[in-house]
């Protein structure tokens, strides 16, 4: 049989990729923009998966025109790159040390997120209420449509990205302070000023390139700088730290969400900062509220839409591009590099909302989704309650809260360490709390002396119940002799983790069984663990 055939790919290496696919596809004999192709191995080699038309949902900042001004640079993704994209649009832009992008205003939100530097922000509201604040990498801030602001580089310059609720918007056509003096009669600004039309004799001319970006002196501390106002400061801050949120773990990742529940100023527009490792994936979910649009910061990654009626596409991303999802369409995000995918999920609303695939699933009655998918209990049983929000390459293992009860009689197995790791079993362990165990040891035992030396221990017990775990964590010797068996000694075990062994397709019915033929030493046993359970209720 024929080897499986697919050379669409991310490789580095000097071979242009041909879109074939197993024993589908064929070389490509005409014209190859190899750059091109191998930056989109799943659109010149789609999963078999993809069917149907969906409109493009990527368009990169690099592909954008860039506006080159004295102090700095701007470029944008709107509906005129990405026509599908028409609830927001974006800005990526730099500015030189001292760079100011000049007062203006403009009809739509502005929502901003520091990818590197800093730089200082000033704004006024209607009711005269003043803002001066500095921002810095990872730091997010919000202008309400129609607020005057200014951005202005620190001493190591900055570059940013700025998101706007409408995807109509253009950044060539905000209202520019110098533009509008250049189309008002001097005579009017005079009126208006109450200064003489000589005081506006020098304005800028040529705003287009003298302006709009232009270069000025690094600002000093921002005390300096702050202008006090009769009507005070903004009630709410412009600006939030959204790294200093602590993100939401996830087993292949984290996340960060910022709205107006976090960050009222932002009433507009809601965020996440989504963070996948190697291999992981943003789990497969959709958003019910409005369309998502994507900015890929850092990594590699290629997502997959359902677009419904047997419709789904898969892109890939990399640094710098932007994503769309239209309203609904549930969808997926795998990174598929060596380093984690960072990126920016933004919504035209004052909330996140997303639905999980998985959480749905879990909370349907499981006969439901079986009789949906032909699947078995191994599937709905692996189902998950929460949101798993980015899951893993692999699955991670299972943790039990607090101990199960297993049966009095039940024998485990202690490993313990000491040059190699050592296994015994061991006879009737009480539970002792939610994350406690007692076991009584012989004295005589090498186990006792290799956790005197190093207290890591691991328990493993089988027993009937369909109880199936390991409890690791550090164990100590509480009472030696112990009361009433001189040759024991009881042994406490602080339980860190319970590794949960438990397995859809599968129940232990009963673990491993004993036959006494020494009634003394079955005696002896019962009152070993009579007394462990004294001891039991004394350290409660």
């Amino acid at each position: 049989m024929e080897a499986p055939r697919h050379t669409g790919s991310f490789s580095g290496s000097g071979v242009a990729p041909e879109p074939i696919r197993d024993s589908d596809g064929a070389s490509i004999l005409g014209p190859h923009n190899v750059p091109v192709e191998k930056e989109n191995p799943d659109l010149l080699t789609p999963p078999r998966t993809d069917s149907g038309t969906v409109p493009n949902l990527k368009y990169s900042f690099a592909a954008s025109h860039n506006r080159l001004l004295s102090g700095g640079w701007a470029r944008e993704v709107t509906v005129r790159e990405l026509p599908i994209a028409t609830e927001l649009a974006g800005v990526n832009m730099r500015l030189e040390p001292g760079g100011v992008r000049e007062l203006h205003w403009h009809k739509e939100a502005e929502w901003g997120y520091m990818l590197a530097g800093g730089a200082r922000l000033t704004a006024v509201d209607q009711e005269g209420r003043s803002f001066i604040g500095d921002v810095g990498e990872g730091d997010v801030w919000n202008f309400p449509a129609g607020i005057p602001h200014s951005i202005q580089g620190l001493e190591e310059g900055c570059e940013f990205l700025l998101v706007f609720d409408d995807g109509n918007f253009s950044e060539n056509e905000t209202f520019l302070i110098t533009d509008w003096f250049k189309h008002t009669p001097r005579d009017v600004l005079a009126k208006n000023f109450g200064v003489p039309e000589s005081a506006f004799m020098d304005l800028p001319v040529d705003v287009d390139h003298e302006r709009y970006i232009f270069p000025a002196l690094i600002p000093g501390a921002i005390e300096s700088d702050a202008v006090r106002s009769r009507a005070g400061v903004v009630p709410q801050t412009f600006t939030y730290r959204l790294m200093a949120q602590e993100p939401i773990e996830a087993a292949g990742g984290r996340a960060r969400i910022v709205d107006s529940s976090s960050f009222p100023a932002a009433s507009t527009i809601a965020a996440a900062l989504v963070e996948v490792d190697p291999g992981a994936m943003r789990e497969l979910h959709w958003h019910p509220n409005t369309d998502e649009w994507q900015y890929y910061i850092s990594g590699r990654g290629r997502m997959g839409v359902f677009a419904s009626s047997g419709k789904a596409r898969t892109f890939d991303y990399q640094a710098g591009d932007v994503g769309y999802v239209p309203f609904a369409m549930g969808h997926y995000i795998e990174n598929t590099g060596d380093e984690p995918l960072r990126f920016l999920e933004m919504f035209r609303s004052d909330r996140f909302a997303d639905v999980s695939l998985n959480q749905w699933m879990a909370l349907t009655p499981p006969e439901l989704v079986r009789a949906h998918l032909n699947v078995d209990q191994q599937l709905t049983a692996a189902l998950s309650k929460e949101k798993p929000v980015v899951v893993a390459s692999e699955p991670a293992p299972r943790e039990l809260v607090v101990l199960p009860d297993w049966p009095a009689s039940t024998i485990g197995v202690l490993s313990t360490l000491g040059d190699a790791p050592h296994a015994i079993p061991v006879t009737a362990p009480v539970r002792a709390g939610d994350r406690r165990i007692l076991l009584s040891l012989n004295r005589k035992r090498a186990s006792l002396r290799r956790l005197r030396e190093r207290p890591q221990v691991a328990l493993a017990i089988l027993a009937d119940g369909d109880d199936a775990f390991t409890a690791r964590g550090r164990a100590s010797i509480v009472q030696e002799p112990m009361a009433g068996a001189p040759d024991f000694a009881a042994v406490m075990i602080d339980v860190d983790h319970l590794d949960d062994h438990r397995q859809p397709a599968t129940i232990v019915e009963s673990g491993v069984g004993v036959r006494w033929t020494d009634q003394s030493a079955e005696q002896g046993l019962h009152e070993r663990v009579d007394a462990l359970a004294q001891l039991a209720r004394a350290l409660q």
